[in-house]
């Protein structure tokens, strides 16, 4: 080793929604030579929340250094296993390829070599029984600050691109059967039958949403998506290259776990005993009263486990599923098959697996047995992780890496290409302005106006910002049937604004736009929000004024509300109001929402209806700088909005 040992944890002491599990890695850093780490990472999706902006993220920062590589002199060693300089070399390759393939974007990266954990780490005790794996990780830092003029990761949570010979799953073990002999672990797949019985839920969208069937270069190569698990596992897109797509797992029977499981016992008791002595060695009472009780705890153990021998001797060969395999829950007397369910059925979405025996051996030469490509660590609403995402899939010459380990001689002498550039932007085509958009040009009274005509069916609005919603969709111009006009239709986006708009608005203007909502939208959906803030950025407790509307159902009038917040003596209320008009029982459901500031007065009216008419709403010079649409959640394809003819003029 060139540098002294340096350990990196940062902790796992909560988990926020829908994180990822710690991965426990052995990274050797690019700087400075090899270095022996530890790194110990925590992927916390909840912190990039939908309500952040950073300034840059809609900036290509790029790598904070590309690299280069050139290859590796000397060969590495640690604990048992021994990684020669050909294997640490091809690391280097999955590197160069990454940065050839991927700009961040939103983000800044880096590349960081690793190999397979040390041992006694993070609960990494059997990583005897774990093949030698090498590779390349990129990681996205998300969250920066400026450095003598120069943006820096603040943190080091971010989005990650991993590249790895002969690697398993390490977060899926089952660590607690594992031995020096032989490594366990699952793969989680998605629940069939709840995807068919459920497509509108969200663990249904999700696995439309992250499906790798739909991208041709990825489909004809192995690979997977593991979904998110009671809101803690972030899910996994994975890739697997290998030989004839010969998957280098095998599955584990029901007969292999009992019999996994009986040699674990010697191995587990050696340890807790061993445990237990440390623990009660001050005093020989404690000390046989804990020896006392593991020896109890191994005789329920192992009296559970030939009732399981005996229960199953039929179904021996049946796979094994399932993931709560201990010492401690065969003494509970739970069925470890059926995890701990009163139940003869196999819960069918965690299988066992261990490499195949076949490849193990030849993972220790230069040539890997199989190349895992994996990306994670963010969701497709997050369009930092989303460009990460398109770019592995869009950009990434899968073909020319199997190639390259598999069937060298079709890219002798060739060089690694992206198969389209890094920072790929999709042409922006734009259509004719319609008459009313080049009226309003001409006419000086108009602030603003947007009808979306020059924005094609389908495509982000021309000049808007757009939050992704829970399908990681933007909110998108379209054509409704037997209308001229073109709408911009918010299904559950967070944030929908004018980025193009000239900031303050007048000082007294109106605001108006159309809105509409589809036929028998549903009572429960969430209401549209229409926000006019104080502040140049949306700011809930900043002076502002806050309308929501929702429609009604058969015919009945909707309903919403209006607050301001303008202190004392000023609008600093919340006023409901009923929606007359606005149902849900046309094909079409319209109406004209107008706010009027003149000096301190407000008057907001729905058609020409008057909702609220305050002349004291505010001080005469308020002035407003942020203007925006909002739409909390969308669990159904009609709960949505429409909006267009979006006009400022000023008074």
């Amino acid at each position: 080793m060139q540098n002294e040992q340096k350990i990196y944890s940062q902790g796992n002491s909560g988990m926020c929604n829908r994180t990822g599990s710690p991965l426990n890695k052995r990274f050797v850093h690019v700087k400075g030579g090899w270095q022996m780490t530890i790194f110990l990472l925590f992927v916390c999706s909840g912190v990039f929340s939908q309500n952040y902006h950073s300034p840059y993220e809609d900036e290509y920062l790029g790598w904070i250094k590309v690299y280069n590589f050139k290859g590796v002199s000397k060969p590495l060693k640690v604990d048992e296993k021994n990684y020669t300089t050909a294997q640490l070399s091809i690391i280097d390759s999955f590197a160069n390829w990454m940065q050839a393939s991927y700009t961040p974007k939103g983000g800044l990266g880096d590349i960081k070599k690793y190999v397979t954990p040390q041992k006694n780490v993070y609960n990494d005790r059997y990583n005897e029984a774990v093949p030698p794996s090498y590779g390349a990780s990129a990681v996205t830092y998300k969250f920066l600050k400026k450095v003598n003029g120069k943006w820096t990761p603040e943190n080091n949570l971010g989005h990650y691109w991993t590249i790895a010979a002969n690697e398993i799953p390490m977060d899926n073990r089952l660590t607690t059967i594992n031995t020096n002999k032989v490594c366990l672990f699952t793969i989680p797949e998605y629940d069939k039958v709840l995807l068919k019985e459920q497509p509108n839920d969200f663990y249904s969208i999700e696995k439309r949403m992250y499906d790798l069937s739909g991208y041709p270069t990825v489909s004809k190569y192995l690979y997977y998506t593991r979904p998110t698990a009671n809101n803690q596992e972030q899910v996994r897109s994975v890739v697997i290259l290998s030989k004839d797509n010969r998957f280098p797992f095998v599955q584990v029977t029901v007969g292999e776990m009992l019999k996994y499981m009986e040699d674990a016992f010697p191995v587990k008791y050696a340890e807790e005993k061993k445990t237990a002595y440390e623990q009660n060695s001050y005093d020989a009472n404690h000390l046989a009263n804990a020896m006392k009780s593991l020896d109890a705890k191994y005789d329920k153990a192992k009296a559970m486990l030939n009732r399981l021998k005996e229960k199953y001797k039929n179904r021996l060969t049946e796979f094994a599923y399932g993931s709560d395999y201990s010492v401690i829950s065969l003494a509970n007397g739970a069925d470890i098959f059926t995890n701990g369910r009163d139940t003869d059925k196999f819960d069918k979405s965690k299988p066992v697996y261990r490499v195949d025996p076949a490849l193990e051996a030849y993972c220790k030469t230069d040539k890997p047995q199989w190349i895992t490509i994996k990306w994670f660590g963010g969701e497709l609403e997050d369009p930092y992780f989303k460009h990460m995402f398109e770019s592995v899939v869009n950009n990434f010459d899968f073909d020319y890496v199997y190639n390259f380990f598999f069937d060298p001689v079709k890219v002798k002498g060739k060089a690694y290409r992206p198969r389209r550039s890094p920072v790929f932007e999709p042409e922006v085509k734009l259509a004719e302005k319609s008459a009313d958009a080049l009226k309003t040009a001409r006419d000086p009274g108009v602030f603003y106006f947007e009808d979306f005509s020059t924005t094609m069916a389908g495509q982000k609005a021309n000049g808007w910002k757009s939050e992704m919603n829970a399908e990681a969709k933007t909110a998108k111009v379209v054509d409704v049937e037997n209308r001229k006009e073109k709408w911009l239709e918010i299904k559950g986006q967070y944030f929908v604004f004018p980025q193009n708009i000239t900031k303050p608005l007048p000082k007294d203007f109106e605001l108006s736009f159309d809105l509409a909502v589809p036929k028998d939208i549903p009572w429960g959906t969430k209401a549209l929000e229409v926000y006019l803030g104080t502040k140049n950025s949306y700011d809930e407790n900043a002076p502002s004024l806050l309308m929501r509307i929702r429609a009604g159902f058969y015919g009945r009038p909707g309903e919403g509300s209006i607050t301001g917040k303008f202190g004392n003596g000023y609008f600093n209320e919340y006023k409901s109001f009923e929606a007359t008009g606005f149902s849900n029982d046309k094909d079409f459901n319209t109406v004209k929402v107008t706010f009027r500031k003149r000096g301190e007065s407000l008057v907001f009216l729905l058609d020409k209806n008057t909702i609220v008419d305050l002349p004291k709403a505010f001080t005469a010079n308020s002035v407003f700088n942020w203007f925006q649409f909002k739409h909390l959640n969308s669990s159904g394809d009609n709960q949505k909005y429409f909006i267009t003819n979006v006009k400022i003029v000023k008074l």
